[in-house]
């Protein structure tokens, strides 16, 4: 199912990566892609019916993400190229940027904390490392790990959505890159957690270059 959407989710996943909202047209999609506007819209349609993305019409366009059966489909077919041309991407790199200090906040939480060591075998140190990598190696490196879902919860005050989290080694540090359901981040920053402060422990600064492996 959904491989005759492949060419218009990787279409979406290119413009916006796996997890933001790609603001458009049906003309403006169907132009780029060299195809008709009917078949644009047929095709969405259809997408949003089989659970392959998240559509919703506005007063100024379309907004669309990549819903969950997309994802999976997109991962299929990466894996299935892979093994053709044998190209693992094992590695990501990215540079070590500034964070905007909301980490240290949400990732102190218990109700986090508790899945934390439940679901990925390690307490977190109460903030994160933020990482600038490109979006098309991270869409190519996630499909090959298997997400983890840290369930949202809520408080006397408000709401704390779910994380998606992704095992990772971080110069032989185990730790997982954490993408939040909601995230001020564009999709060209990844945040990261490990159970030691990875900055102090690894002598990182803004501006380093960093690898993680799977």
């Amino acid at each position: 199912m959904g491989e005759e959407y492949f060419d218009l989710l990787v279409y979406i996943a290119k413009e916006k990566g796996l997890f933001n909202t790609l603001k458009s047209s049906t003309s403006k999609i169907a132009n780029e892609m060299k195809v008709s506007q009917q078949t644009i819209s047929r095709k969405l349609r259809d997408m949003e019916d089989l659970g392959l993305i998240k559509r919703e019409v506005t007063p100024n366009g379309l907004s669309i993400s990549i819903a969950d059966g997309g994802r999976a489909v997109l991962k299929k077919n990466y894996l299935e190229l892979e093994e053709i041309f044998k190209e693992k991407k094992l590695v990501l790199k990215g540079i070590i940027e500034k964070g905007i200090g909301e980490g240290k906040y949400y990732m102190s939480m218990k109700q986090y904390q508790q899945q934390f060591k439940s679901k990925l075998g390690f307490d977190a140190y109460p903030g994160t490392l933020n990482l600038k990598v490109n979006k098309v190696e991270v869409m190519g490196f996630l499909s090959s790990l298997e997400p983890v879902i840290i369930e949202g919860f809520t408080t006397k005050s408000r709401t704390y959505g779910s994380l998606t989290c992704y095992k990772i080694k971080i110069n032989g540090i185990g730790g997982a890159i954490v993408i939040p359901e909601r995230t001020r981040h564009e999709e060209e920053t990844l945040e990261i957690i490990a159970p030691v402060h990875l900055r102090s422990k690894l002598n990182l600064k803004d501006g380093t270059v960093l690898r993680v492996k799977s």
